[in-house]
């Protein structure tokens, strides 16, 4: 990797000099100008405000002073004033606990790393992370790099094809929304791409003109979701009464059916607690358990779960107040009769959802 161009640069913020030294005994071939080492986490922000600053990795130590670690993380990648939101950074430190990972990470740090440093992990990390073409996610409650396990993430096929998430290049001046979009993903790319006459604005994806039209955009889907919702809730009260008064099947597959429509609503808007409810409520109104008192009970404190969610107009995992619902709900299936009462009507290898998705098509008028 080339970092003599004076654009590329590292930035060490540090009360210990000699991790400047020890950077670049890791990585030899870079050139002395092209770290530079601040005592102070207040000197790094200054450095870091500046919209043309040069650098693509910053190194922070944990005990930086005056300010913490993940205060400076955290200014990279939400602050609106930040003009590299995807700058890729690190923790460095002595006895790195993992509390301190934590903190770091949830305020978008990308990587760790302890003293005695290890002269290869400094040059893997020198090598890796500015050019790492990982996403760098933009939703609701998150902005920063993609951390989930690659056994949690859709398929390439099927992020392309959900329009519940877009990918877009982050440089382009102008874009197309999809309407249901609540994630963007900014593919980071090499610093050689041609598609902008700056590197450096492409090496790690966004800059700050494009994650406040995307996070604007994000905050009105989810309002106008919780708006659906609330006449979605609505219709399923009325539902529910009609099953509780006559405990038809069929009203129980209309209900379904409307569980189904605002799962899907809630989850691709993003709204957490909501999706929770309402996917719990979708699975549990399949028909899979006996049709009785019991069962219409349990999926009324569905019901009450949705109407306290939307009262509060909780738009993510709702916080305490969410734990709250979602530990209600938990009591309330607790009580609810198990296995001894399960129907086995479900079509064999044929998922939950597709059989969710017959009925409700059986049950509209």
């Amino acid at each position: 990797m080339n970092l003599s161009r004076p654009q590329e640069r590292i930035l060490v913020a540090s009360g210990q000099r000699d991790d400047l030294f020890r950077l670049r005994e890791g990585a030899p071939w870079l050139p002395d100008d092209a770290v530079e080492w601040v005592a102070t986490s207040h000197e790094a922000m200054e450095l870091l405000a500046g919209p043309g600053h040069p650098f693509t990795l910053v190194l922070v130590d944990r005990e930086a002073a005056p300010g913490p670690a993940p205060s400076l993380f955290s200014y990279i990648r939400r602050d609106p004033g930040s003009p590299y939101p995807g700058l890729a950074t690190a923790l460095i430190g002595n006895d790195i606990t993992t509390a301190d990972v934590r903190r770091a990470t949830q305020a978008g740090c990308v990587f760790t790393l302890s003293r005695p440093f290890s002269l290869p992990a400094i040059a893997a990390a020198v090598q890796r992370w500015p050019l790492d073409r990982a996403d760098f996610l933009v939703t609701g409650a998150y902005v920063g790099p993609e951390r989930r396990r690659a056994g949690e993430r859709p398929s390439t096929d099927r992020r392309a094809a959900d329009p519940g998430e877009q990918s877009i290049a982050s440089t382009a001046p102008l874009y197309d929304i999809a309407p249901e979009t609540v994630a963007f993903r900014f593919k980071r790319f090499p610093a050689g791409n041609g598609q902008a006459p700056s590197a450096m604005r492409l090496r790690n994806g966004l800059t700050r003109g494009t994650v406040a039209p995307a996070t604007a955009h994000i905050v009105a889907k989810k309002r106008e979701g919780l708006g659906v919702l609330v006449r979605q809730a609505g219709a399923m009260g009325a539902t529910w009464r009609q099953l509780q008064a006559t405990l038809a099947p069929r009203a129980l597959a209309q209900l379904n059916g409307q569980a189904v429509q605002s799962y899907r609503l809630s989850s691709r808007r993003g709204l957490l607690l909501l999706s929770a409810i309402t996917g719990s409520l979708a699975r549990y109104s399949t028909g899979k358990h006996r049709l009785g008192p019991k069962l219409v009970d349990f999926l009324r404190a569905h019901l009450d779960g949705v109407s306290a969610a939307l009262r509060h107009r909780i738009d993510d995992d709702g916080g305490p107040v969410g734990r709250n619902i979602m530990t209600e709900l938990k009591d309330a299936e607790r009580t609810f009769t198990g296995p001894q009462d399960a129907v086995p009507d479900q079509v064999p290898g044929e998922p939950d959802f597709e059989v969710t998705a017959r009925r409700a098509g059986r049950a509209q008028p």
